[in-house]
């Protein structure tokens, strides 16, 4: 075994070491450390539906901060038929592309916007917001994201 791989081996083993350590950790609020069991957590994202100002479902959305700046915008490629939202009922939208309560609507449509060559520009999209057209309400369900297609009727019965 040369240096080179001696040394790649015991970076290895080293790492390895390092990422290791007791399932009974001290976590330190800065004034005294408390013993914590931990657990592998799992996440699963929920489904979230939305009402509009208008009739936008055809539109691709975008996300404002509150001083109107983009902080969600998709590329051309995220746009697809499976991002228009699905509508559900009482003016309820499931969320298919990843609309906020921050969230506004350009006058793209889905497939407008899918056909562009490039990502636009912040000054471009927010050139393109129509005005008023906006998120009024948002609703996290019970549902996981991954079964929301499938879980319509579950989704209804959580409406307000």
């Amino acid at each position: 075994m040369n240096m080179n791989s001696k040394l790649i081996a015991a970076g290895t083993v080293a790492l390895i070491l390092a990422s290791c350590s007791h399932k009974n950790t001290a976590v330190s609020d800065g004034l005294t450390a408390v013993p914590v069991e931990l657990t592998p957590v799992g996440y699963m994202p929920k489904a979230t539906v939305f009402k509009m100002s208008g009739p936008y479902a055809d539109k691709v959305a975008v996300t404002l901060q509150p001083d109107g700046t983009l902080s969600y915008f998709p590329a051309p490629g995220d746009i697809t038929a499976d991002s228009e939202p699905e509508y559900v009922g009482k003016g309820w939208w499931l969320n298919r592309q990843g609309i906020g309560a921050g969230s506004v609507f350009t006058d793209w449509t889905f497939a407008q916007y899918a056909a562009l060559p490039q990502t636009p520009s912040p000054s471009e999209i927010k050139a393109h917001i129509i005005p008023g057209a906006r998120v009024t309400e948002f609703m996290r369900t019970d549902v996981p994201m991954t079964e929301a297609a499938g879980q319509l009727g579950r989704i209804r019965a959580q409406l307000p």
